[in-house]
């Protein structure tokens, strides 16, 4: 896997489970789940998406990934 330029592991569709990040941003969620990072922050506001908030900084677990695999 790839760096990106802040140094993260680039995230991708194909990533595997096992190596995504503990904390997700809402871009590297929406491109791993495909979808849009409009509809991420949406999901968060409306907490139908399991997040955590760091002041301004929003984050998603990766076990919400799972989650919405389980569930779909």
């Amino acid at each position: 896997m790839s760096a990106s330029s802040n140094g993260r592991p680039e995230i991708t569709r194909f990533t595997p489970f096992g190596e995504l990040p503990e904390l997700l941003t809402p871009e590297e969620f929406a491109t791993y789940t495909g979808t849009g990072r409009t509809l991420v922050y949406e999901l968060c506001r409306r907490g139908e998406l399991q997040n955590v908030r760091f002041g301004r900084l929003v984050r998603i677990p990766r076990t919400a990934v799972a989650a919405g695999r389980s569930s779909a």
